[in-house]
């Protein structure tokens, strides 16, 4: 286990999420990961997003964008628990629909 690692099992711990199955998920072409955590509250899964801030993360614009979206109607994913100093972040899972996939499906 890596310190990360061990920062992201702290993090868990204190949340509904502790425990929870992990299975990583695609990236994106910055420092983040995300796993897709199984077996929390009422078995709904939900994103855990690793923003590391040591690698140059900072979740706070990410934070602030869903907040505004949320705030005019829009549509983000629910911040279910954050670690801002951390880079953590515990998100609604949009589920695996993939736009261009939709597209070219319909």
């Amino acid at each position: 286990m890596t310190p990360r690692d061990g920062e992201i099992e702290h993090f868990l711990a204190g949340t509904d999420w502790a425990g929870a199955e992990r299975r990583r998920l695609a990236g994106d072409a910055s420092n983040r990961r995300y796993e897709r955590l199984q077996g929390g509250p009422g078995g709904v899964p939900v994103v855990l997003m690793d923003a590391p801030p040591e690698r140059g993360e900072d979740v706070r614009p990410f934070i602030a964008v869903a907040e505004w979206l949320a705030s005019q109607g829009l549509s983000a994913p629910q911040i279910l628990a954050r670690d801002i100093d951390r880079g953590l972040l515990i998100l609604e899972d949009l589920g695996d629909a993939v736009y261009a996939r939709i597209l070219d499906r319909d």
